[in-house]
């Protein structure tokens, strides 16, 4: 029962994020950065070009691996205003991650 509310406010929290903020890519050759800005805060996650020793796996040529994220400002300003508690903050952080990496698989494949 708890876990079916977190789901739909977790819909609900991401509908607000892709109607209230900006998202976008800034490209720097190596290494990506998706930017979420509102005036409500701005959050930022880092990704750089995957480089062959850091999986076993086979990797294309666009693929992009996060390596850092800020998400102070948006996380503070979503417990506010969703009365939301540290316990949220796991599923808020990995919705804002699903959503960045969305973002630049759009990037890299053009579809911006």
């Amino acid at each position: 029962m708890v876990r079916c509310i977190i789901f739909i406010i977790m819909e609900e929290i991401k509908e607000f994020v892709e109607k209230n903020f900006t998202i976008r890519v800034e490209d720097n050759i190596t290494s990506l950065k998706v930017i979420f800005s509102s005036t409500m805060g701005e959050g930022v996650i880092w990704f750089e070009q995957a480089k062959k020793g850091w999986s076993s796996k086979p990797l294309s040529t666009n693929q992009y691996l996060i390596v850092d994220a800020e998400l102070s400002q948006v996380l503070t300003f979503l417990n506010r205003y969703y009365q939301l508690d540290e316990s949220n903050y796991h599923d808020i952080r990995r919705m804002f991650i699903d959503m960045g990496m969305e973002m630049v698989d759009k990037h890299t494949k053009g579809d911006e």
